[in-house]
């Protein structure tokens, strides 16, 4: 009988040996599968990240080439703004000369004028000088005439 009890407890520490295997082999199995199952899930996460950082990156360099055609546009605005600045002062200076031409042109034919007025009545005042001699001879003349003239 002790042998029979020693062959019962052999299968049962083989059936024990057996089933502890197998659990461990189950559990093995498990715990493989879940490392592959984690494995997997960190490789998702590594290509989302890595989208992500491509993505950011992509991100950035658009904003620097938004931010790089921002500062062009307003110096393209800029130098517009003084070309423009430039054409409208030379343009003001342009009007106000051609106003002072004008003026200076009107004073000039003002004083021509004035000049061609001013010989006009110099000739009236030595005609009217000249015809005043000319009647103060004539009445002398007359004068003397009548003086010889006996009575």
């Amino acid at each position: 009988m002790a042998e029979r009890v020693q062959l019962e407890r052999g299968r049962i520490a083989a059936d024990e040996a057996k089933k502890a295997r197998l659990a461990l082999s189950n559990d093995l199995n498990q715990k493989t599968k879940e490392v592959a199952d984690l494995q997997e899930i960190l490789k998702q996460k590594d290509e989302k990240l890595t989208e992500a950082q491509k993505v950011q990156a992509e991100l950035l360099k658009k904003q620097r080439e938004l931010d790089d055609a921002k500062r062009e546009l307003e110096l393209t605005i800029e130098k517009r703004v003084q070309e423009n600045l430039a054409v409208t002062r030379q343009q003001a200076r342009k009007e106000a000369e051609d106003e002072m031409r004008l003026k200076v042109s009107e004073k000039e034919q003002t004083i021509s004028s004035m000049q061609k007025q001013i010989e006009d009545l110099k000739r009236r005042a030595e005609q009217g000088s000249q015809q005043l001699q000319g009647e103060v001879q004539e009445l002398e003349l007359e004068n003397l005439a009548q003086s010889e003239i006996p009575a």
